[in-house]
């Protein structure tokens, strides 16, 4: 998906603003935080249809939004498409029990805690099956430019670099956020020069490391 969330490289943008050393300025960027990755890790494959609830979010207020506000209307989106909760339940905070009648005992943070680490572990799918390519292969990155959820960044889009590492099996976020299940396959680091990427203005010898997974590499 070509969006304004996809902004690595782009120009006109200026330099990416180093904030304070603190990561939260706000008590509810941290309320925001925690509940997100409760919902992306503690549901299994949830975390990349999260992310693709961002990037649908519309450029003006993409561009306007605070970080952790994103985050925010991504699990909204995300909670309204699983039929977990309507509109009026997100206005006002109260769940409507004239429509599920049955509620739920509170959740303790250790069984929090627990139910996370759970479901993360489930986004690795193990060493089952035989890599496509090897360490030290040359290879290139596709042109494809799927309509949902892609985790290739376009600068690196039919850009030619080489495998460093093969980090092992795990679910597939393409195939995860389209809700097609795990599709589990190989993801490996690669390297790319940045002149290869950006021409004779970037810097010299610099080198950009990038995990893909095999469904967005070809031989070269």
């Amino acid at each position: 998906m070509d969006g304004i969330h996809d902004m690595g490289g782009m120009h006109g943008f200026g330099r990416v603003p180093l904030e304070q050393d603190t990561v939260f300025t706000h008590d509810w960027q941290k309320r925001a935080f925690a509940l997100t990755e409760a919902l992306a890790w503690s549901v299994p494959f949830c975390a990349d249809e999260h992310r693709h609830s961002i990037e649908r979010i519309a450029p003006a207020d993409y561009l306007n939004r605070d970080y952790f506000e994103k985050w925010v209307i991504g699990v909204q989106t995300f909670l309204q498409e699983a039929g977990l909760v309507d509109c009026e339940e997100l206005v006002t905070g109260q769940k409507r029990f004239d429509i599920v009648q049955e509620s739920h005992p509170a959740v303790t943070p250790k069984e929090l805690i627990a139910d996370t680490k759970a479901g993360a572990a489930l986004s690795f799918a193990g060493q089952s099956s035989a890599a496509k390519f090897n360490v030290g292969q040359t290879v290139r990155v596709g042109v494809d430019c799927p309509a949902g959820h892609t985790r290739v960044p376009r600068y690196v889009r039919n850009r030619i670099g080489k495998i460093v590492k093969d980090l092992g099996v795990f679910q597939f976020a393409d195939a995860v956020a389209a809700k097609l299940g795990p599709c589990p396959q190989h993801c490996s680091t690669v390297e790319f020069d940045a002149r290869s990427l950006w021409g004779a203005d970037a810097e010299e010898n610099q080198r950009l490391y990038v995990d893909l997974w095999e469904a967005y590499l070809e031989r070269h």
